[in-house]
């Protein structure tokens, strides 16, 4: 009899072990069909315009936050193909003149793309350098007519200054057939001009850049090393604008300039009215 009951609690046991195995056996084939759900609607969201492809062909999904941040980041003057960058603009005013050809040699010789802020009586004397800006890559941008503080500013009115930009912006137009309408307010855009005064300015169309940094170039006339320390000083920001002038200084020093930005890790771009960003000192949206 003892045989026998024996017999009976193995085959309990044996029992027993066979449906522990089949529950195992269940669950895990549950576990894997459950992630292979997930694994195929994860590769369906990711082919619905999320998705990126990597450079070695293989799918990289990118979430929705991290989407909008790359978008976002393309928009700014440093992000290039989302690699931020440090970027500098040479703007130069006050020409076309007889320095301007030794500037555009220096630029021509470093490769660089700078933007002019020209004056109309200037352009008036010199149309064939507003050709040469144009035609070598610079941007060809105004800074009036007259650079008079008074009949500029003093009237209280915009409307002095909005024609002396329209006629100098016709002048660049009929010696390289650009359409220019990037402007700088001669003596920068603070204090004298209020908003009354940039509503008539952003309803005719145009941009206005001031700079981040002043060479100071004016006061530097016998010691062109000051306008490099001031540079050094001022260099800061990772996207910098810097304000030189068609001026002899600017001409002896400025080789110097260009390899100290450089050395900082800078690299240079023209202005692009495609690209446009703000540049005012009054972080005018419009301008």
């Amino acid at each position: 009899m003892r045989n026998t009951s024996m017999v009976r609690v193995d085959s309990r046991r044996r029992n027993q072990r066979k449906k522990w195995i089949l529950r195992i056996i269940l669950l895990a084939l549950l576990v894997g069909i459950g992630f292979g759900v997930y694994t195929v609607g994860k590769q369906l969201w990711a082919h619905d315009g999320l998705s990126t492809t990597s450079k070695q062909g293989q799918h990289v999904v990118t979430s929705v936050a991290a989407f909008d941040t790359v978008t976002k980041e393309k928009q700014s003057p440093t992000m290039y193909n989302g690699i931020k960058r440090k970027v500098a603009y040479l703007t130069f005013d006050d020409g076309p003149n007889s320095h301007t050809p030794e500037i555009l040699r220096i630029l021509k010789e470093h490769n660089i793309k700078a933007t002019f802020f020209m004056l109309g009586n200037s352009m008036q004397q010199h149309p064939d350098l507003i050709k040469q800006i144009a035609a070598e890559g610079h941007y060809p941008a105004l800074h009036s007519m007259t650079h008079d503080y008074t009949k500029l500013y003093r009237s209280g009115s915009a409307n002095n200054f909005v024609e002396e930009q329209k006629e100098a912006q016709q002048l660049v137009k009929e010696a390289t057939g650009i359409t220019t309408n990037l402007i700088r307010a001669p003596y920068g855009s603070a204090p004298q001009i209020k908003e009354p005064f940039r509503n008539d300015i952003a309803e005719e169309g145009f941009k206005m850049w001031d700079w981040t940094l002043d060479t100071l170039d004016w006061k530097y006339a016998k010691n062109p090393s000051g306008m490099l320390d001031e540079v050094k000083r001022g260099l800061k920001k990772d996207t910098e604008v810097i304000l030189m002038h068609d001026r002899k200084q600017t001409v002896e020093i400025l080789p110097e300039i260009i390899e100290y930005i450089s050395s900082q890790g800078y690299e240079f771009e023209v202005y692009d009215p495609n690209a446009h960003f703000v540049v005012n000192f009054h972080h005018d949206e419009r301008l």
